[in-house]
């Protein structure tokens, strides 16, 4: 096979083994030639004298959210390029199934690792280096001295903000994820930001980022501070669990309360009204994550720390002014 592709046997096991520098040329060159003389390599033989396995695990918190599908989407295509293969894990946001998940992967001799860490997660710098190639994916950990893909929470929860503060809103009620979590903290401060700098009370409500724990936080909400006129949610299922709360108590968006979600979703931009939304850039996100793995695997230096890659406000049709108070919830 390496006659065919003009190559050294040394590359063509280069391209095979996902390691080591070759040029995208070359590398189209070997895939070519393989597909050429109809080689299948013997994957279990080749693991068995291999120090690590062809194989990235992908740990993340809530396989029901669509994020990290789409996230998985994204880094999986990137890294069947190069021959390998992602295994999928899920912690349920809890630090203990996380340690179970990652002994799991460890014993499959994995290249590298990708995590989205559970909440109060205690992973430490050591746990991770046992991975060889580990980079952190959607949330981080402070004392963790590893590359982390992340999207600018604080400035982009900052503009859903100030788009609701220049409608006319001033009672806004942050409908957040878990106390403890990285993404929680982030995009709290950029609404903290936001309504302080207009002279605003901050609305705080914190949930398991689900669409029923959204759904049930909003009639709490809403005894807590009746004058409430928008929201903000923290993710997709959030987003739609407001939805589902304001129904429940009777009042419409976005005549009664407007609505900016965090993380676009397909139906967003077709429910009625059209959602106002951050959309994450998760795509991105996955590539850039994928790649800095593939980096460390091929001894690339890798900067630790935050990674990041801006959102966008799209901006629809679920934020209007404050309705006067004979309007709320009547005609």
């Amino acid at each position: 096979m390496a006659a065919h592709a003009g190559v050294s046997a040394q590359t063509v096991s280069r391209v095979l083994r996902g390691q080591g520098y070759v040029s995208e040329k070359t590398r189209a060159k070997v895939l070519a030639a393989v597909t050429a003389v109809g080689y299948r390599p013997n994957a279990v033989g080749r693991s068995l004298r291999a120090t690590r396995t062809p194989m990235v695990g992908l740990l993340i918190t809530d396989i029901a959210n669509p994020f990290y599908a789409a996230l998985h989407k994204s880094i999986e295509a990137v890294f069947r390029r190069r021959g390998l293969t992602l295994m999928l894990l899920n912690s349920d946001d809890d630090r203990e199934t996380e340690r179970q998940q990652l002994e799991l992967l460890r014993s499959y001799r994995p290249s590298g690792l990708l995590v989205a860490p559970a909440v109060h997660s205690s992973l430490t710098t050591e746990d991770l280096a046992g991975f060889g190639a580990a980079v952190l994916v959607s949330r981080s950990l402070p004392d963790l001295a590893v590359p982390s893909v992340v999207t600018n929470e604080p400035e982009a929860m900052g503009e859903a903000t100030r788009s609701l503060l220049d409608a006319g809103h001033r009672r806004i009620a942050a409908v957040l994820g878990p106390q403890g979590a990285s993404t929680t903290s982030r995009r709290e401060a950029g609404y903290r930001e936001a309504v302080g700098a207009a002279g605003a009370e901050p609305l705080v409500f914190y949930t398991d980022q689900t669409g029923a724990g959204a759904r049930a936080a909003i009639p709490h909400a809403l005894r807590a501070h009746p004058d409430i006129t928008a929201a903000i949610g923290f993710n997709a299922p959030v987003t739609e669990g407001i939805l589902a709360g304001l129904r429940d108590v009777g009042l419409r968006c976005p005549q009664d309360v407007s609505l900016v979600g965090f993380t676009d979703a397909p139906w967003m931009a077709f429910y009625p009204p059209p959602i106002t939304v951050v959309r994450q850039p998760v795509e991105a996100m996955g590539r850039l994550a994928a790649q800095l793995v593939l980096d460390l695997v091929d001894g690339t230096p890798v900067t630790a720390g935050l990674h990041v890659v801006p959102s966008t406000l799209l901006r629809r049709e679920s934020v209007v002014a404050p309705a006067g108070p004979t309007r709320r919830g009547g005609e």
